[in-house]
């Protein structure tokens, strides 16, 4: 009863932070303190509890350095033109035939890029709303095809926060983990494409706001250096940089940029890395203004608390009643069906994606213990479920952020094709490995 009292206070909490439009930190932080009181009323010390939180903690320290990392990346990039340079080729690109497939890959190349859907949501689906409205295009079709292309990179990106709490929650290695996804991905990637191809010519643009593009190449110097930073990042990790490295080199050429493509000064540009660029040109303020050390705090510590509950439950064992139960699911519905109902449950009850993949991770950790399953299984599974999935949680912030921002409803979610034909794609091979091994033990 204790349990189910300090749920029902986190989710008030919860509630009132989306409310009031408060950083969901403030929730976790009052959920913390109520299922730490209901540890030490279950016999477990204080300072024991404090131990079990701390270790859980350590677990992030990885990704933290990540997600700081991709602060300065995503300011730097900003700074040295290289967000310009690649909305400014999607733009040329656009005809009224093909806007909605050009919304959907110029998303997913950012994405892969950022490996942050609220990164890329906030440049370039800002840019490609405003787009769509000017020229007479549908904007929910155009927002669908943008959330789906800036979940593309969650998964695959080398600066994915996402992607390197995953590896860490399961132990693993990152670049060995993300090989994995690039294996289930170009089918769902591919009946999308073709998905968006048909709505292109169904809802075409009337018109191109030819504005943007003068105003981009106005305030950035868009010439070849400024691909630089992006060429670094997706070509360094398949020579076995680390990710590390390769985002930290990634950082250095843009700061490059920025300072001898760009002109900006030494004081400008360590000001974008710590509050986040802030372009000249009135025009360009809403559209690239952004990134820095500062937008990644929250993030951090969401990040840190989540982890904290991850080691909290782990080590008093508040959720053996859960655990047991999704023991009987995995049973019924196999293993990636377990994932699924447990992404959505994690997600709809912490609005989260972060917490979504720590506490799906210790929720199903068990059952590959139990099948003697190596942990790149459970990284795979966790990738390919509730990372796409949380974006399909409306009341979610892996949702309301990126709708808000794009200042459209819900109503895109169906739209939206990629977030769920992935995991079905995902769940359909699953099935059938398990029912090729049933036959297998049959005989």
């Amino acid at each position: 009863m204790d349990l189910l009292a300090a749920f029902g206070v986190f989710l008030i909490c919860v509630a009132g932070c989306m409310v009031r439009g408060l950083s969901l930190f403030w929730a976790l932080l009052a959920g913390f303190f109520c299922f730490f009181a209901v540890g030490v009323r279950r016999g477990t010390r204080p300072p024991a509890l404090m131990r079990m939180a701390l270790e859980g903690m350590a677990t992030s320290m990885k990704v933290l350095r990540i997600l700081l990392l991709l602060g300065l990346l995503t300011a730097l990039w900003r700074a040295g033109g290289t967000v310009a340079y690649f909305v400014w080729v999607g733009v040329r690109m656009i005809t009224p035939g093909t806007f909605v497939l050009v919304a959907f890959l110029l998303s997913s190349t950012f994405s892969l890029a950022f490996g942050s859907c609220f990164g890329v949501v906030g440049t370039a689906g800002v840019i490609l709303m405003t787009i769509a409205r000017s020229g007479g295009a549908s904007p929910v079709v155009t927002a669908g095809a943008i959330m789906s292309g800036i979940y593309f990179g969650e998964r695959l990106s080398l600066a994915s926060s996402s992607a390197a709490l995953v590896s860490a929650v399961a132990g693993v290695d990152q670049h060995a983990f993300q090989m994995r996804m690039w294996k289930t991905t170009p089918v769902p990637f591919l009946v999308t494409l073709v998905l968006y191809g048909a709505l292109s010519f169904r809802f075409p643009i009337q018109q191109v706001d030819a504005g943007i593009v003068s105003a981009l190449g106005e305030g950035f110097s868009l010439t070849w250096p400024v691909i630089l930073p992006a060429a670094a990042l997706l070509i360094l990790p398949w020579i076995k940089i680390s990710a590390m490295m390769s985002i930290a080199v990634s950082c250095v050429l843009a700061a490059g940029c920025a300072l001898f493509v760009q002109h900006l000064s030494l004081a400008e540009i360590l000001q974008a890395c710590v509050l986040g660029y802030r372009p000249t040109l009135p025009a360009l303020t809403e559209l690239m203004s952004g990134g820095g050390l500062i937008s990644m705090v929250s993030v951090c510590l969401i990040v840190i608390l989540s982890c904290a509950y991850s080691g909290m439950f782990n080590g008093t064992g508040l959720l053996t009643p859960v655990t047991d139960r999704v023991g009987r699911l995995t049973d019924r519905a196999g293993l990636f069906g377990a994932h699924v109902a447990v992404s959505f449950g994690c997600c709809a009850l912490f609005c989260n994606q972060t917490v979504g993949i720590v506490m799906s991770g210790q929720l199903m950790e068990g059952e590959y213990r139990k099948r003697d399953l190596p942990a790149l299984d459970l990284a795979e599974n966790i990738g390919n479920s509730v990372v796409n999935l949380a974006g399909l949680v409306p009341w979610a912030i892996s949702a309301t952020v990126p709708t808000t921002t794009m200042e459209v409803s819900a109503a895109i979610l169906p739209l939206s094709f990629y977030l769920y034909l992935l995991p079905l794609w995902c769940w359909f091979r699953a099935l059938r490995r398990e029912g090729i091994a049933e036959r297998f033990s049959k005989k």
